[in-house]
């Protein structure tokens, strides 16, 4: 994975070194204006870095991306031309673009309502990591990176007694920034996909303790309501057979009752038999009285 990481990379420093290449014009042919106009690219970009940093409260950015501006403009047109004598002047215009898409995704990132994000270090509060970003940061990386390495064997040597390194320290700031911008995004980005990762197993593991608690208090639940059920049923079913026996002990007394009344009344003489048997109480003519004399 590594080595078809760097693989890509190397593709990316190729291709853009080869479209700036195509893109500019020979040294020899270009006018000074030509090298003006790679000074306001550049200019430009530095100013979207340093206010990029500003909005982000990076105050070394800001100083680093500073300190690029002055040494470009501490440069001549002559040392530049040197620097490119046998190459071609570098089209900083897709970098400059670049910051200025980063510019403003920072000023539209901060009117947006800000969404919740997974605690993360510090560091990386403020850090525009989406995906878009990153790879424009990586575009940017890859075009300075690859203008900084065509240059670099210019840069180690004296040219005419002057030491051409100095034209190079501009590119090497551009270089360092456009790495850090593109080293931090990518770390903040790992950073949350593993937060995020984290987040969901812990999420997993709370809803499988709650789950296993909830199976828990559901079977005491019902067990406790079965116990319930069973006991009440036994109580109702003993209150039913107790009551039950008494209502039958009573029915059997008073039959008894009435059966002896019945027998009392037919041996009872015609004219003298009455009855106010318990058994009979609230029938319609009790006391009952048959031509009683």
């Amino acid at each position: 994975m590594i080595m078809r990481t760097l693989s890509v990379s190397r593709s990316f420093r190729f291709v853009f070194l080869m479209v700036c290449l195509v893109i500019a014009t020979p040294v020899i042919a270009q006018a000074p204006r030509t090298i003006e106009a790679f000074r306001a690219q550049y200019d430009a970009m530095m100013a979207n870095y340093e206010q990029l940093f500003a909005a982000e409260g990076n105050i070394q950015g800001q100083m680093r991306a500073q300190q690029g501006r002055e040494a470009m403009q501490a440069l001549t047109n002559e040392q530049l031309a040197r620097v490119f004598a046998k190459s071609r002047i570098p089209d900083f215009s897709i970098i400059a673009s670049v910051s200025n898409y980063l510019v403003q995704r920072r000023a539209v990132q901060k009117s947006l309502p800000f969404p919740g994000e997974p605690p993360i270090v510090s560091g990386c509060n403020g850090v525009d990591y989406t995906s878009a970003t990153r790879y424009a940061e990586t575009i940017a990386n890859e075009v300075t990176q690859s203008i900084l390495a065509a240059a670099a064997w210019v840069c180690n040597e004296d040219i005419l007694g002057e030491n051409g390194s100095l034209a190079c320290v501009p590119l090497a700031i551009a270089a360092d920034i456009t790495q850090g911008l593109i080293d931090v995004a990518n770390f903040c980005a790992g950073e949350v996909t593993a937060n995020q990762v984290q987040a969901n197993f812990d999420r997993l593991g709370h809803i499988h303790d709650d789950l296993s608690a909830g199976i828990s208090t559901i079977v005491n639940n019902d067990n406790t309501n079965r116990s319930a059920i069973i006991n009440n049923d036994n109580t109702n079913t003993a209150s039913i057979i107790t009551n039950a026996n008494a209502n039958k002990d009573t029915i059997v007394t008073e039959l008894r009752a009435l059966g002896c009344e019945i027998v009392r009344l037919l041996n009872t003489p015609e004219g003298q038999r009455a009855s106010s048997i318990l058994a009979c109480s609230a029938q319609p003519g009790f006391p009952y009285s048959w031509n009683k004399h």
